[in-house]
Order: C-alpha cells, then structure tokens, then sequence
C-alpha cells in the first residue's frame, strides 16, 4: 500500500471519528430546533398548518419569541435515529408543518 493510498485511509478515518464526535444528542437536538424556531419566530418564517393551534400560541408569541419556542419545543414530538456518523430527525408540532432534518457535525441541517 502506497503513501497515497495510507494517507487517504488515515483521512477516511479521521472525518469518520470528527463526525462521530460532533453528532448531537437528543438533547442537544432538542436545544437546537428551539434554536431554529426562535429564529423563524423573529424572522415570521414559521409554516403554520393549522390556524387554531397557531392562534392559541399566539398567546406565547406575544410574549417573546423564546416563550413560544419554548411552548412549540414543549409539544413537539421528535424521532431520532442514531446512523452512527449523523442522525436523523423528525420534528413535528401540532399546528406546524413537519421537519426532517439531519443531525450532525454539532448542527441540525433541515
């Protein structure tokens, strides 16, 4: 095996492990996504589905984008599979619209 070819097996193995490392957890999938929500919630970004649970959080919008992310985060439901190298995830909250994302490299890319 040449020096080129071991340098490109010690590369592969290196991103693996980084990527391995940086996956995030549940929780931090959890921190993340409200992350995310507070910023569309500043942003008026959210894709609302159902008008009648979006108007009762309204209620905790007007209080400040983080109580809603909050209240939003606290509902949703999350599906998390581990692909060793990343996870996927399904976000959903009642009355928004279903997220499918990918976790990895300490970043939740939807």
């Amino acid at each position: 095996m040449g020096l080129l070819s071991k340098g490109f097996v010690f590369l592969a193995a290196a991103a693996m492990g980084a990527a391995l490392a940086t996956r995030p957890d549940v929780n931090q999938v959890h921190a993340l996504y409200a992350d995310r929500l507070i910023a569309q919630l500043e942003d008026g970004a959210i894709p609302f589905t159902d008008l009648v649970a979006a108007a009762s959080l309204l209620v905790a919008c007007t209080i400040s984008p983080e109580q809603c992310a909050r209240e939003i985060e606290r509902t949703a439901s999350l599906r998390y599979t581990n692909r060793y190298l990343w996870a996927s995830v399904r976000l959903q909250a009642p009355g928004i619209e279903a997220v499918n994302c990918t976790a990895a490299l300490n970043r939740l890319f939807c």
